[in-house]
C-alpha cells in the first residue's frame, strides 16, 4: 500500500498521454479531470492509500500485541509491580511505534523520492501527504488501544479492527474525488483522522483500569 501500489501509479502516469472523453459521457468536471490526466488521478490516489498504510501497519498489530498478553496472562505479572496501567499502556504504544514507525517512513521516503523524480507530484504534496501519514498513525495506534481495552477476545478485536479500517478507507476516497487537488484532500483527510485520534484517545482514557485491561 506504501509503496508498490503508488510507484507503479507514479510510473506508469511519468509518461502517459492526456486522453479525452468521449463526447456525452456524464461525468462532473473533477473527475472528468481525473480522467483525462492520468497523473492526476495517480496524485488523488495517494491519500487512500497513504492512509490505509498507516492504519493496517500499526492497527494490527497493536491489538495482537495487547489481546495475546491478556490471553496469556502475561498481563497479570505486571500488577504486582509497582506501575500504573497508563504506564503500561505508553510503554506498549512506544514498543510499536519504535519498531513500525522508521519502517513506515524509509517506505514513504521511497515514495516522495520517485513522486519528484517523475514530476507526478510537488514538494508541497509531500509534506501534506507526510502530515495525512502521521495523523493516521495517530488514529491507528489511538483506535487499537481503544479496540485493545473494549475487546474481550482476539476475534472480536479483529471485527472491530475491520469496522475501523473500512469506512475510514471510504471516507478517504471521498475526499479524495470530492477535493479540488490531491494537498487539499490530504490535508482535510488528516483534519479527520486527527480528531477521530483524538476521540478514541479520550475514550480509552476514560475506561482504561487494570480490571479493562486484564479482563
Amino acid at each position: 500500500m506504501l509503496v508498490l501500489i503508488p510507484v507503479g501509479q507514479m510510473l506508469g502516469s511519468a509518461n502517459a498521454p492526456a486522453q479525452r472523453m468521449p463526447e456525452g459521457a456524464s461525468l462532473p468536471p473533477a473527475l472528468r479531470h481525473l480522467a483525462e490526466d492520468p497523473r492526476a488521478m495517480a496524485r488523488a490516489l495517494f491519500p487512500p492509500f497513504i492512509t490505509l498504510g498507516g492504519l493496517v501497519a500499526l492497527s494490527v498489530t497493536a491489538v495482537h500485541a495487547l489481546i495475546a498478553e491478556r490471553e496469556g496472562r502475561t498481563l497479570e505479572l505486571l500488577v504486582a509491580l509497582p506501575v500504573r496501567v497508563g504506564q503500561i499502556l505508553f510503554a506498549k504504544v512506544l514498543a510499536l511505534l519504535a519498531l513500525a514507525v522508521p519502517v513506515i517512513f524509509l517506505l514513504y521516503a521511497v515514495d516522495v523520492v520517485v513522486m519528484l523524480r517523475t514530476g507526478v507530484g510537488t514538494p508541497a504534496l509531500a509534506l501534506a501527504l507526510w502530515v495525512l501519514l502521521v495523523c493516521a498513525l495517530a488514529f491507528s495506534t489511538c483506535g487499537a488501544l481503544l479496540i485493545s481495552l473494549l475487546a474481550e477476545d482476539f476475534r472480536t478485536a479483529n471485527n472491530l479492527t475491520g469496522l475501523l479500517v473500512g469506512p475510514t478507507v471510504l471516507v478517504g476516497l471521498g475526499v479524495a474525488f470530492a477535493a479540488t487537488g490531491a494537498v487539499a484532500s490530504s490535508l482535510g483527510l488528516a483534519a479527520v483522522l486527527a480528531v477521530a485520534a483524538a476521540a478514541c484517545l479520550w475514550r480509552a482514557l476514560r475506561v482504561v483500569t487494570f480490571e479493562r485491561l486484564l479482563s
